[in-house]
């Protein structure tokens, strides 16, 4: 499209709306409003004044979506979160993102299939969707965006070390690299001369398998590269051009997989780890507060301006290999203190974007709208959320050393509405892990909005091509299909969420109110002898994990205690 004036202004006027919208939103509290549902609307209002200047037009740019909008947003995903709360939780966030993906696309395909042909079948005014087309539809919707529950917890004062915080994060950061790749794999199936038989479906595993690992693997390398660059220019460059290759460097990995046609997402994923790890360094996030950052350059012997940097140099001692990959990081202090804030405000920018994008063309004429069609979408990613969660949370606590009578008691305590924090099984005596709970497993059914990535997904289904035999003819009811399954998901399942977190109790006034009961709690534990130690430890760990908190931290209490005071802070 061409830039013009107008356009330009349209669309930085469109962006400030979106901010003072969601402004408002959050001062006033509406709690049934998320804020990128405020943004959605701003779109749907810009659309339908559109609609009275016919010769000016906004068309979707799929391309500038994925390449330009989307990489920002996981970048900063990847970069801030807790790294030391991630490999806690990573059994849980391996199961749901990977194999819950997997299952929840074949699971919604079934739905959208058979259910399309059983009411085309009995006469109802409905398409039938292909088995082929139901599958690369449930890739696409399988890829969740739960900013507005994100948002939802971080107003109610947790922390991304909170556990049903990570592993909301988590699940997102890597599903959304695994839709993409299913996604693209599923494509190549569209395609009326390919005969799907055995051979066809070992090379689509083989190919899912190549590009997730592929990708993986530029991403790793391409963080490496980044963490030796700076190493070897550490002091010679000044803030402002550290915090400048480092964005560089956050995208390089991105568009060499797209040139190669692997999933960027996934290798920025991996990128973002190991540059956070080693680049930023995980020692600057451990020190307090008080600790100081220097707002300005220091002057070298030599008279050259350079950073200043907190620590032990890195070069000062050990292996070369450890030298270079060290936790202290090889940013200057006011790189660090600069870097997290920079990223987040481009994410920021480019989310409020792409929702008011979305909301823009959300009601697009040129989509097949059918309201049975719309019904049976909804059905399936309510449904196969719903039976994924459960299913593999309890897959999840047995990897974790937690047996099926623990997760099953949790379900009788929900019934039975109680939230006192209960023991009762020794199966719990060697837990490895977290525990998730009927409580978290209910949240995380709630936080499977559908979002923006599943848009530009759906917009990049080729259109069928009579000549080569490749598309789907039913792109147009993919497309209505998409949107109606991001309207419900973001405006009833995150607008309710902040009143079903009330409502199971796991709000911050009641996890107050049940941490100054759990001390005195232990502590009467201990009182009984040493023969109940390791039940009480045991009691402790069940009763902040039911409590959505992390029991593997040994500031668990103090965190919980004096949260009310600070949400997240990334930097």
């Amino acid at each position: 499209e061409e830039l013009t004036d107008t356009r330009l202004f349209t669309i930085v006027f469109v962006i400030a709306f979106c901010g003072m919208v969601k402004s408002l939103i959050r001062h006033f509290r509406i709690r049934w409003l998320p804020e990128a549902g405020g943004c959605i609307l701003v779109g749907v209002l810009g659309g339908i004044i559109l609609q009275f200047f016919p010769h000016y037009d906004f068309g979707f740019d799929g391309d500038m979506f994925l390449r330009v909008m989307v990489p920002p947003i996981v970048f900063e995903a990847a970069l801030s979160i807790d790294k030391s709360a991630f490999q806690r939780h990573i059994i849980p966030i391996i199961t749901y993102a990977v194999v819950g993906t997997l299952f929840s696309t074949f699971l919604t395909a079934l739905v959208v299939s058979k259910g399309s042909h059983f009411l085309s079948f009995i006469g109802v005014a409905c398409p039938s969707i292909p088995f082929v087309e139901s599958l690369t539809f449930g890739a696409l919707i399988s890829s969740i965006d739960p900013i507005a529950v994100l948002s939802v917890l971080n107003n109610m004062g947790m922390t991304d070390t909170d556990t049903i915080y990570v592993l909301i994060f988590g699940e997102s950061l890597l599903n959304d690299g695994v839709a993409i790749v299913l996604f693209e794999t599923l494509v190549h199936f569209l395609d009326e001369s390919l005969i799907i038989d055995a051979a066809a479906t070992w090379a689509a595993t083989c190919h899912f398998v190549v590009v997730a690992v592929g990708s993986v693997m530029i991403g790793l390398v391409s963080g490496g590269c980044c963490t030796c660059y700076y190493y070897l220019m550490r002091g010679i460059q000044t803030p402002l051009v550290e915090v400048l290759m480092f964005l560089c460097w956050a995208f390089i990995p991105y568009y060499i997989c797209d040139g190669v046609e692997w999933s960027g997402i996934v290798a920025i994923v991996a990128a973002g780890f190991v540059m956070d790890l080693y680049v930023v360094g995980q020692h600057s996030k451990s020190a307090g507060a008080g600790d100081s950052i220097t707002p300005g350059l220091s002057t070298s012997s030599n008279g050259s301006s350079q950073g200043v940097y907190n620590g032990v140099s890195s070069r000062s001692s050990g292996s070369m290999f450890g030298r270079i990959f060290s936790r202290e990081g090889h940013l200057s202090d006011k790189s660090k203190s600069h870097i997290h804030f920079v990223t987040e405000i481009n994410a920021t920018l480019m989310e409020t974007a792409i929702f008011a994008y979305l909301g823009l063309f959300l009601f697009n004429s040129r989509y097949h709208w059918n309201f049975w069609l719309a019904v049976i979408a909804i059905f399936s990613c309510v449904v196969s959320r719903a039976i994924m969660v459960p299913s593999l949370s309890l897959l999840a606590n047995w990897l974790n050393g937690i047996g099926v009578v623990a997760t099953l008691r949790s379900l009788s305590k929900l019934s039975t509405g109680s939230n006192n924090s209960n023991n009762g099984s020794s199966s719990n005596d060697n837990r490895r892990g977290v525990f998730i709970d009927a409580r978290m497993q209910i949240v995380l059914c709630f936080a499977g909005l559908r979002g923006a990535m599943s848009f530009a997904l759906v917009e990049n289904i080729p259109l069928f091509d009579t000549v080569t035999g490749q598309g789907s003819r039913v792109k147009p009811e993919l497309k209505a299909m998409t949107s109606a399954s991001i309207v419900f998901t973001v405006f009833v399942l995150g607008g309710s969420t902040y009143y079903l977190i009330e409502r199971l109790g796991m709000s911050l006034n009641n996890k107050d109110g049940d941490m100054t009961e759990l001390v005195p709690l232990v502590h009467k534990k201990k009182d009984r002898g040493s023969r109940c130690g390791q039940r009480k430890n045991k009691l402790a760990d069940v009763s902040l994990a039911e409590m959505g908190m992390d029991a593997g931290s040994d500031s668990t209490i103090e965190n919980a205690m004096r949260q009310r005071s600070g949400g997240r802070k990334k930097t």
